[in-house]
This record gives C-alpha cells, structure tokens and sequence, in this order.
C-alpha cells in the first residue's frame, strides 16, 4: 500500500490503494465454533490448569459439549487426543472443583454451575462416560440438583396454594 494514500472508505478504492489482494487480507480465515470459543476462552484466560473459578468452568462446559456435539453432529471427528484430554480435564479437574465448591442454597448465584449446564453435562454423562456418571462426586452433584428441582417444585406448589387463598378471603370480603 502506498505510503501517501488512503483509501476512501469504498471498494474500489481500497483496490486502487491497496492492489487486487487488499480485499482478501480484510476477512481472516474461517473458523467453526469450537475454534471461536477456544480462542476467546485462552484470550480471557479460562484455561483449565489455571485456577478455576465459575466462568471458566461454564467455559469449559461449553467447549466441551461444542466439541463433542459437534463430532455427533458429522462436522468433523473429533481427534482422540483432544478427546482424551477434554475427559481427563472434566473428571480431574472440574468435576472435583464443582463437587468442593457446591453450597447447599437454591439461590442460584452461589452454585458452581447452572442447572441448565448440569443437565446438558448429566445427559453426555448418562450416554457416553458412565462410569463417571456413577462416580461419586457426580452422584453428589445429581442428588443436589434433585433435591433443588424438588424444592423448586414445592415452592411453587406453596405459592399457588397461598395465593388461591388469598382470592378466596378476598372473595369472603367482598361478598358480606
């Protein structure tokens, strides 16, 4: 590119500036999904063998079933390596971080992981790693999000009941 002229903001004149090529140097290379997630995971430094704290795990999650879904999917094979690391990241590392770090609140804000990333991760489990789903700490982890949609449910249930309630002393009022 010339060192006095700028292009003006158009086409043609960025190939008047720059040469036939100018174009084809604004696009980078294409890149899947999993390819855009890793590279935005190691920019913010969400690495697994750095400390892991709740975003970085969700991080992970994320890769983890992009990667594999993505093999289910045709888009490609999945190396056996990445595989085998990714396996040995998620029983090694994230699944006894979870277990360690899991509050026993329904206040979502504390938990180590969505209830959403837990069934999506239970569900994988469930088909294709179990003797991890069986593990202990996983086990930890099932019962604690039963128990949780458990008292969810009954939340809800008490609300119902307390707000037909309050209708129908509304409703005693009105018709005296």
């Amino acid at each position: 590119m010339s060192e006095t002229r700028r292009p003006l903001g158009s086409l043609a004149s960025d190939i008047n500036v720059g040469g036939a090529d100018a174009l084809r140097r604004r696009v980078g290379p294409e890149q899947s999904p999993v390819q855009r997630h890793t590279r935005r995971m190691y920019e913010r430094r969400q690495e697994t063998w750095r400390p892991l704290n709740r975003d970085s795990v969700a991080a992970f999650i994320h890769l983890f079933l992009l990667y594999l879904v993505e093999g289910e999917n045709g888009v490609g094979r999945p190396h056996p390596e990445t595989v085998r690391s990714l396996n040995k990241a998620l029983v090694r590392r994230v699944i006894p971080w979870i277990h360690n770090r899991l509050v026993w609140t329904t206040n979502e804000r504390y938990w180590p992981m969505t209830l959403q990333q837990f069934r999506e991760l239970d569900q994988y489990l469930a088909d294709y790693m179990p003797r991890v789903h069986k593990d202990d700490d996983w086990g930890a982890l099932s019962y604690f999000f039963k128990v949780v949609v458990q008292e969810r449910r009954d939340e809800y249930t008490r609300l119902e009941e307390m707000e037909k309630e309050a209708m129908e002393a509304v409703r005693r009022c009105l018709g005296q």
